[in-house]
């Protein structure tokens, strides 16, 4: 596998790149949640005192959240390992297309809470189906 002159493969690798970044930011960035914590009181008096809180998304959610997170990254490793594959242009590009569409998906799916953060992966995906639909047939393509 040729990685230099080969734009497809760079910009998958960018794709999965950047949904680690998004994993690990949404795993460890401390703000990912803030709220107001306010301590109980006897009912009928004034509420006590407010402090601000802060928290990482998996402080917040838990572990379970891992395997949902990983989706964009295996995602956009099979979308790498399609790439870099030796099948013909017709394969790879509907492949790639289908791996660009469950990501957009996963995506939308979040829109509100983690979403946007993929959206990045997302058109990095896009622009390489885009670069394989646009390769050069070879020989060995029917």
């Amino acid at each position: 596998m040729k990685i230099k002159g080969n734009a497809a493969i760079v910009s998958a690798l960018m794709s999965h790149i950047l949904t680690w970044v998004a994993l690990l930011w949404l795993l460890l960035w401390p703000y990912s949640y803030r709220g107001v914590k306010t301590e109980a009181t006897v009912p009928g008096e004034l509420p006590g005192p407010s402090t601000e809180v802060h928290a990482s998304f998996l402080a917040v959610n838990g572990l379970r959240v891992i395997p949902i997170l990983l989706i964009p990254v295996a995602i956009t490793a099979i979308l790498l390992a399609v790439t870099a594959s030796k099948h013909s242009r017709k394969t790879t590009t509907i492949a790639a297309w289908t791996l660009v569409s469950v990501l957009l998906f996963f995506c939308v799916l979040g829109v509100f809470s983690i979403g946007p953060l993929y959206l990045p992966a997302a058109l990095a995906a896009a622009v390489t189906a885009f670069m394989l639909l646009r390769r050069k047939p070879e020989l060995a393509d029917h």
